[in-house]
Order: C-alpha cells, then structure tokens, then sequence
C-alpha cells in the first residue's frame, strides 16, 4: 500500500431528480481515482462523494420521502466503493421551515453508508428553532439502531464552508470537482516524540510532511487535468483515528508534555493549529485546518476520558481554538433533546464569534456492564460517556425558536457560490 491519506471527497452538481445521469461520471471518478493514486505511490483510506445542497426538496411536503429516495439511489449507485453525504436543510435565514429535518432519520433509517448534516449558524445569524428541532433528531437517531450509530453519520454545523471533504460536513459548490484530508497523526506523533525544544519540534513536522504534501498536491494537480476537474483545496487537519500512533491528542500532548485537562494544553493546541494553517499556507486550504478532538475516534483520547482528565467544558474551551467543535462525543442515552439543543448553541456562537467552522456530533448511547459504550465500526473506539450535571444547563424563559442575526457587521454576503478562504503568510 502507497502512503496513506484520509479521504478524496468529490463534489457534484448531481440532479436530485435523475440522479442516474450522474452514474458514468461516477463510475469513471471511482475506477480511476485508485489507480491514479497507486501510480503515485499513495492510498486513500476511503473515497468520498457529495453534492450541491438541495434546499427545494427539502422545503417541500414530501421532503423526507424524496430525500430517503435519493439517498438509497446514490447507496445503489456506490455499490459500497465509497460514502455519499447528502446535505440536509440549510438555516441561512427563518424561511426554511424547522420541520424539514424530519428528512434526517428517514435518510439515515434506510441507509448504511449516507451521511448528512445541517447548517444552523451562519454569518447572516443562528436558527435556535432549528438547534432546538436538532436535538430531538438527535435523540430519535440514538435510537435508530441497537449500536446507537446513526449519529456517526449526522452532523449540526456551525459557519462551515463548502468543498470541506470531511463527512458528516461536506457539501457541495461550484464546478464539480475535489477536495483532500490528509493523514498527519502518524508523522507528528513520531516528530514530536523526539528530544528537541518546542519550536523545534513544530519546525522538523513542516519539513517532514513537505515532501508528503508535494506528492500529494501532484497528484491533485493530475487528477483534475486528466478528469476536467476543479482542485478544490486540501485540508490541513490533524484527525485522529482508533490506534495510539494516529492519536491527534496524543501528538499534542508530546508537543511539550501538556496533558489534556491541563491549562498549559490550549496554547500547545494554538500552537498546532497554527502551524497547520500558517505553514502551508502555499497550499489552497479548505475546510477545518486545525485538530479534531473526537473522543470516539481517538484512542489515547478515549483513554483519557476514561481518568476523568478532561470534561466537556474543557472541550468548549478548546474549540476557540480547535478545528471542530464538539465531534464524536458519547452521552448518556438520557439525555434530554433541551440538554442537546444547549450543547449545541454554544458551538454555533463560538463560530460566528470568531469566524471559524464548527460543528456538534452527539452520540447518546447506552452501555455494557462495565460502563464502556458498544459501537461497532472501524472507524469508532469505544470509551466512558462524558458525564453532563443537570446543573450545567439553565432553563431559559423563552422557547427558543427564534433566528437570532448578530448586531455586528457582515463579513460576507451569505449566498453561495462563495469561495473559501486561503491563508496566507509573508516571507514564503
């Protein structure tokens, strides 16, 4: 196997309609990407598809019907050779009505490798009807199936750009074409595990995974020429997967000896983030750039919840400067759908806040004897659930099912097609 990246994610106009007209060039992107990959000494652990988002079905009555008919028509389409994520209701203003995500369980019910999310915060305000209706989708989906995994493939999503290639958070805009997730864990656990000072270790990472990068950015460059593609971007994020060497909390930990839970943790992160936004900043970038703190993906972090080292505050805490929010978080099946909605409320302010993606993927769930959880996937370690105190949640006075726009200046006029951002830096 040539060396590994995390995902191809290509997006498509795709007629929701007639989505067969999409299949040939579907087919095509599936039998060529691998071989193209192998020519260039790399492997993808999986490959990825999504399209536009599709806010007209979803405004219609029968808008879960037609979305579960798609979703199985795209599953049919992809034969299990890739995940397909179809983009449930966008809430850019209080138009689109609460009740189209009923459309979520009934994708994710007759469906194994479809994900989907929805976008409740953006510049031009937050929809807390639609956080509200969120955590009930939520509670229903822990419920879906006896592992409790459809929420694995659901995500609430907070100011996130199109073109991202990481599931449950992509969607789709402008010219067909792709986007990349890296595999970082690995290089910058063994980087940071060296005898060297702080700055030193952040600068042997930059110029170990160069030369990774390069070869990537290659093949990007062939794959779009030879398939009339648009090279959408890279995402520079440090994403953990079960096994202690791609462990993104681990690698942050040996940065400089910070345990999570620490005070001293959230500038190793800072740092981290920084040096994956700011020292590839050559790269085009799109989607997160920064580290995922996924209890459920990660095995050192698993084990960590496990000692108590950290709670979920501290998680909130870290998503100021963290690349995702609150994402693969394991709960009490308990928990309430008013307790969902407000965990999710403050991810969607800390990203209009600071303008950056956030997202919230909750997994209420029971567990065996020995108080771990029982999920079944490859892409899942199981672990304790995050304790939640009642008295951590207020009971507001009113029923939140307002959309709450900021008194502050646009950054961006909220209408896709947008573009995404491109970082950059002096003296490069």
């Amino acid at each position: 196997m040539g060396q590994l990246i995390r995902t191809i994610t290509f997006g498509l106009n795709i007629d929701v309609d007639a989505p067969e007209r999409s299949s040939a060039r579907i087919e095509r992107f599936l039998t060529r990407c691998p071989e193209l990959l192998d020519e260039h000494g790399l492997a993808a652990r999986c490959l990825r598809l999504t399209c536009q988002p599709q806010q007209i079905m979803y405004q219609s009555q029968d808008g879960p019907l037609h979305a579960q008919a798609f979703a199985r028509a795209m599953e049919e389409m992809i034969a299990g050779r890739a995940w397909f994520c179809l983009p449930g209701p966008h809430y850019r203003s209080a138009a689109m009505p609460v009740d189209a995500l009923e459309a979520i369980p009934a994708i994710l019910e007759a469906t194994c490798n479809v994900f989907t999310h929805t976008l409740i915060s953006s510049p031009s305000g937050v929809h807390r009807g639609a956080i509200r209706k969120a955590g009930e989708v939520i509670a229903r989906l822990a419920r879906l199936d006896e592992n409790s995994q459809a929420n694995f493939r659901f995500a609430v999503m907070a100011n996130v750009l199109p073109n991202s290639p990481f599931f449950p958070a992509a969607y789709h805009d402008g010219a067909d074409g792709f986007s990349i997730a890296l595999e970082l864990a690995g290089l910058m656990n063994h980087c940071f595990q060296q005898r060297r000072l702080f700055n030193d270790k952040l600068l042997l990472f930059q110029e170990e995974a160069e030369q990774y990068v390069r070869k990537v950015a290659e093949f990007a460059e062939e794959l779009a020429a030879n398939e009339n593609l648009e090279f959408k971007g890279i995402d520079f994020s440090l994403a953990p997967f079960p096994g202690e060497d791609s462990s993104a909390v681990r690698a942050v930990e040996h940065l400089n000896n910070t345990p999570i839970g620490s005070y001293d943790f959230l500038f190793s992160l800072y740092a981290v983030n920084n040096l994956l936004k700011q020292g590839f900043a050559q790269y085009s970038q799109v989607g997160y750039n920064g580290t995922m703190l996924s209890p459920l993906e990660d095995t050192w972090l698993a084990r960590r919840l496990g000692e108590g080292a950290f709670e979920l505050k501290d998680l909130l805490l870290y998503a100021c400067v963290c690349g995702c929010g609150l994402d693969m978080i394991p709960l009490q099946m308990e928990t309430s759908p008013s307790q969902l909605a407000s965990l999710i409320e403050p991810i969607s302010a800390q990203a209009i806040k600071w303008n950056k993606p956030l997202t919230a993927r909750l997994l209420p769930t029971a567990v065996d004897a020995d108080g771990m959880t029982r999920f079944d996937h490859d892409f899942i370690v199981n672990t304790r659930l995050l304790k939640l105190k009642s008295a951590d949640f207020a009971d507001p006075m009113d029923d939140g099912h307002s959309f709450f726009s900021p008194m502050e200046p646009k950054r961006a006029i909220d209408e896709l097609s947008y573009r995404p951002h491109l970082y950059k830096v002096s003296g490069r």
